[in-house]
């Protein structure tokens, strides 16, 4: 099933697009959600209110984070999760 996102902006290229899949937030969840739909090939929309990352964004030291034994900065995390999940082709937009 696709779904048609309706007028965002008048002058948003999303407005007319029709996605495979959009998701709704972009905290750590709807990050790695989308990551994995655009590697799938699905053409993925990621739409955001606040800051990419969500409430990650706003930590400081990560020490439960798996793949990191010394812990890692909340704001790199979300850098770096917004950053591999573009890179896979995620599209997004900051409403």
């Amino acid at each position: 099933m696709t779904l048609q996102l309706g007028p965002l902006r008048e002058e948003s290229p999303a407005s007319s697009r029709i996605y495979d899949v959009i998701i709704i937030g972009g905290g750590a969840a709807g990050l790695t959600a989308g990551l994995y739909a655009a590697r799938a090939k699905m053409d993925t929309l990621l739409l955001e209110k606040a800051v990419w990352g969500g409430q990650i964004a706003y930590t400081g030291l990560v020490e439960n984070y798996p793949g990191f034994p010394d812990g890692a900065m909340g704001p790199d995390l979300a850098v770096w999760m917004y950053d591999q999940a573009t890179k896979q082709g995620l599209q997004t937009l900051s409403t």
